[in-house]
């Protein structure tokens, strides 16, 4: 019998929620309303958030509304140190860590559906306490919504350059979804622990 019980333990472990989840839009998969080209709004998308859960974070997903072409190796970005409420003070090519992923909608496609991006085997940490930012590669058209109070930023050509822009400067937010778990949950969670439960 309780070699069953383990067995449904191990099944269903995809179906609870993470320890941390976080939508721009306030919550978790926010229908985007606007959206933004990579042409005319910004080639990247991205967000800055504080750790401020008194764990590290191990990312695990991201959601990114959006459709397009698939990226390069710059698909998803993260900083893991920004040291505030501001952009990252490098373009894309400077974050700590990347990957690739390709849009679910093709471009020209509809930008509110979103692309789920699995990141666990990259272990992706957040240290607890540091500010820290995502964001992904618009390829076409990535999902927005008017401004929530969530400033976001996109890598936007001025025509003198490229800057990370707010969002908010126009009046929008533009919509990234996370989700990761505590690091020293992680470390407790042991087949040793699992098996003395039963």
């Amino acid at each position: 019998m309780k070699y069953l019980i383990l067995v449904a333990l191990i099944l269903t472990a995809g179906a609870f929620a993470e320890d941390y989840e976080y939508n721009t839009g306030g919550s978790m998969e926010f229908v985007s309303d606007m959206q933004g080209s990579s042409t005319g709004w910004g080639e990247w998308f991205a967000v800055t958030l504080l750790n401020d859960t008194g764990h590290d974070l191990v990312i695990t997903e991201f959601g990114f509304p959006c459709c397009g072409d698939a990226t390069d190796t710059l698909g998803w970005i993260v900083y893991t140190n920004v040291g505030g409420a501001n952009p990252p003070a490098g373009d894309p090519s400077t974050c700590d860590f990347n990957g690739p992923f390709t849009p679910v909608e093709p471009a020209g496609g509809d930008p509110s559906v979103y692309t789920y991006v699995d990141v666990t085997a990259d272990n992706v940490l957040i240290p607890s306490g540091n500010y820290w930012c995502f964001g992904y590669d618009n390829t076409d058209l990535g999902g927005q919504t008017a401004f929530n109070g969530v400033e976001t930023w996109s890598w936007y050509d001025t025509g003198s350059g490229f800057v990370w822009d707010t969002d908010s400067s126009w009046g929008r937010t533009g919509i990234l979804q996370v989700k990761a778990n505590y690091a020293a949950a992680l470390e407790s969670a042991t087949w040793g622990s699992i098996k003395s439960t039963f």
